[in-house]
Formats: structure tokens, sequence, C-alpha cells
């Protein structure tokens, strides 16, 4: 398609931080983010899953719920969905072109807009000319400065705070705090589930400024994880409007109960403007579907897709890897060269009996051979592969009934061979 084409070529302008280009841009396009009832996600991880059951519930509830996510999994069109259906074609043609005379505009006054910035755009001018109940945006990255933070949310959430992106927001947990916590709004709720004090003290102080109340799910929801069987978690969560039991959660990794709780802390918190009865919770818990986020799609040998970009994510993939019962794992690596990948590799080489490391299509892919070097003190059976597919091929081939199979490193690397197993 030639408006995606044109998108994608935006990518040349790269990341700049800050909101004068967005700000101008939403103004020539009439302001439609002033028409949405935004909740705004921040967090390092756990967004795309916190909103991916948001959308489930209130969908489940009846309501009409845009959502906006970064990066895609399947196509690009998945960024900006309704009721989980991707936006069509035409209409993403449309709206390129209605958006295009306002990026014009504000190119000659201030700078061309960025990638993010015109998508950002277009799917908040999607959610408005569609008039949906709810508009539930993913922050890209920080929060304070990213293209997202428009309008006036009816609750922010930040998920959980730690070291990520740190060429653009900071090297320290409180830096990183404030630059997240940039996106409580006067006056509104702010739902958390941060556990390091630095980032509780430093989201506690925003809030106090900004007159907001702040939840931390940790002080006000208990939870107890029942059993897994199979894919699904059971679990009863006790909010602060009532008590939930035998929910069934199709999404593994105990991350994923505490994404559960957050999104049960939205619904509960936005109830008397947006009420959502037991049933719906359960029934939107249990149809939620979030790609790539330890996705098993085979079982032997067992393959399992995860996306964690980061060391905190890899520590908390790491954890549930642990928990799994196989007699060799294969790891095939490949990850982003402006992320953590030393510790990423930290994280995840010990645990392997085979890493395979290799290059996915994204030009910011680390070269090889830097991860190499970090690689080579672990104890396991170490080589390269310079196609993604290849690499995975080899270790599908090389796998027996009862290995694992694990496929990650990025959002990118998981995107790029998803499509061949589902």
């Amino acid at each position: 398609m030639q408006e995606l084409d044109y998108l994608q070529q935006l990518d040349k302008f790269g990341v700049q931080p800050g909101l004068e280009r967005m700000e101008l841009l939403l103004d020539y396009l009439d302001n439609p983010e002033q028409d949405l009832d935004i909740i705004h996600i921040a967090g390092t991880n756990g967004k795309g899953s916190t909103s991916a059951l948001l959308t489930s519930i209130y969908k489940e509830a009846g309501y009409k719920v845009g959502t906006y996510n970064s990066p895609e999994i399947v196509e690009f069109n998945e960024r900006m969905r309704i009721n989980e259906q991707y936006i069509s074609d035409q209409k993403l043609s449309q709206l390129v072109k209605e958006v295009k005379p306002a990026i014009k505009e504000v190119e000659e006054q201030l700078a061309h807009p960025t990638f993010f910035e015109v998508v950002t755009a277009i799917a908040i001018l999607y959610f408005a000319q569609e008039n949906v109940d709810l508009a539930i945006l993913e922050v890209g990255m920080g929060g304070v400065l990213d293209a997202t933070n428009v309008g006036n949310s009816l609750v922010s959430v930040i998920t959980n705070v730690s070291l990520d992106h740190t060429e653009y927001l900071g090297d320290t947990l409180t830096e990183i705090a404030s630059e997240k916590g940039g996106i409580i709004k006067e006056g509104q709720a702010v739902i958390t589930a941060a556990t390091k004090e630095k980032v509780k003290d430093k989201l506690a102080e925003i809030a106090e400024e900004k007159k907001a109340d702040l939840i931390n799910i940790y002080d006000y929801f208990f939870w107890e994880e029942k059993e897994t069987e199979g894919i699904k978690q059971q679990l009863d969560i006790n909010g602060l409007r009532g008590y939930y039991k035998d929910l069934e959660l199709p999404l593994l990794g105990e991350y994923q109960i505490i994404n559960t709780v957050t999104a049960l802390a939205v619904i509960e918190i936005l109830y008397s403007e947006y009420a959502v009865d037991p049933e719906a919770i359960k029934q939107g818990i249990s149809k939620v579907r979030w790609p790539g986020r330890l996705e098993v799609v085979s079982e032997k040998p067992m393959i399992i897709l995860d996306g964690a970009h980061n060391q905190a994510g890899a520590q908390q993939l790491r954890k549930e890897l642990e928990k799994l019962n196989y007699k060799r794992l294969i790891i095939v690596l490949s990850i982003l060269e402006d992320k953590d990948y030393p510790g990423i590799i930290e994280q995840l080489a010990p645990l392997a009996d085979e890493l395979i490391l290799t290059k996915n299509q994204n030009p910011r892919a680390a070269k090889i051979e830097e991860l190499e070097k970090y690689a080579r003190k672990y104890e396991a059976s170490l080589r390269t592969e310079r196609e993604l597919e290849k690499a995975v091929d080899d270790a599908v081939d090389e796998a027996t009934a009862n290995d694992l199979i694990l496929v990650g490193g990025s959002l990118y690397t998981v995107s790029e061979i998803r499509s061949r197993f589902v």
C-alpha cells in the first residue's frame, strides 16, 4: 500500500522527544484528542498486555474501545484497533491523506514530525472519527515527552519502572520514573504496580504535586494464583469493589497476573463512568489474546515466542522458563542495538543448552559479533546464524519432542518469525 510505504519512510526522522510538533499537528487536525476519553498506559514492561486486558473486558461489557499499541507483531494495521479489529487498509489510506497537509504545515513551522508522532496522530484521529467510548493509548517511550501524552486522560497507568531507553530517559530509576510519571494528570487517578522504593517515592512526589490519587495495586488489591493448567492460569482477586473468583487467564507468566490486577484496578476506578459487571470481567479476562509474550506456538517440541527486550523483562521470562519441564533448552536470540543486550544475555544464556545468535531485519538490530562478545562466557553451546529464519529452522531440526525452543530478544524478532507458526 502506497500510504503505508509513506509512513514507513518516516523512520528516517528518528526519535526526537518533545511535544511541540505533536501538539501543532493535532491543532491542524482540529484537536481530535479532546473528543476522547483516554486511558493512558506507561511503564517499562506490561503496557501491551494491560491494554489488551482492558480492551477485552470493556469490549465484553459492550463498549466501543479503540486501542493503540506499538510495535506491531502481525502487521502494521494492528497498531490501531477498535474492539480488537485492525484498522482497514482503506481507512488507513484515507487517514494518511487527511493528515498529510497538516504534516506539511508542521514541517514548515517547526520540523518534520517523526514516524511515531504521525502514526499516533492518525490513531487519535481514527478513534475520534469512529466515536469510540474509550481510547487506550500505550506510551511509545518514557511518558512526559511521548507523542501519546496529549488530551486529558481519565486515568493514568504506570505498570512498572526499570532501566530501559537510558540514552533518552536517564541512567537512574528515579530519572526514568520522573519521565514516566509525566503522564500523571492534574486531579486524576494514577494506578501503578511499581515495587521499587525509589520509583514509588518519585511517583508519590509527582502525584502529590498534581493532587492526583496514587493507587499502588499492592496496597489495595489481594490475589491468589490457584493453579496453572496448560496455557491458562486460574486466580482469585479481591478488589476495591468486589471479590472475583475463578478467573481464567490464557496468558502465561506471573507478571501477567500482575497486569491483570492492574487492569482490574482501572476497571474499578472508572466504574462510575464506565460500569462493568463481574461476568464481563470474567469473560473479558478469559478471552484476552496478546501474541509474542510467552506465547506457546508448538508443543512437541515446545516452542515459545517472547519479546522481552530489557533486563527486567528477561528476568521475568527466566523465572517462567525455570518452572517448565524440558530436556534441553535451545535459545534463538536477536536483540536491538539500543537495548541492554548484555543484561538480556546475562539472564537467559545460563539456562541454555544451546544458544543461537542471529539478526532480525530491523535496521536497529545488534550485530551478531556484538552479542557474541557477551555470550562467550556462558557454558551454553554457542553458534551464530546470519538469518533469523535459518536460525529457527536449525533449532527446530535439532530439537527432540521433549526439548524447549525459545525465540526472542525483541518484539521485532517475534514479529518476523511468528507467521511461520501461527
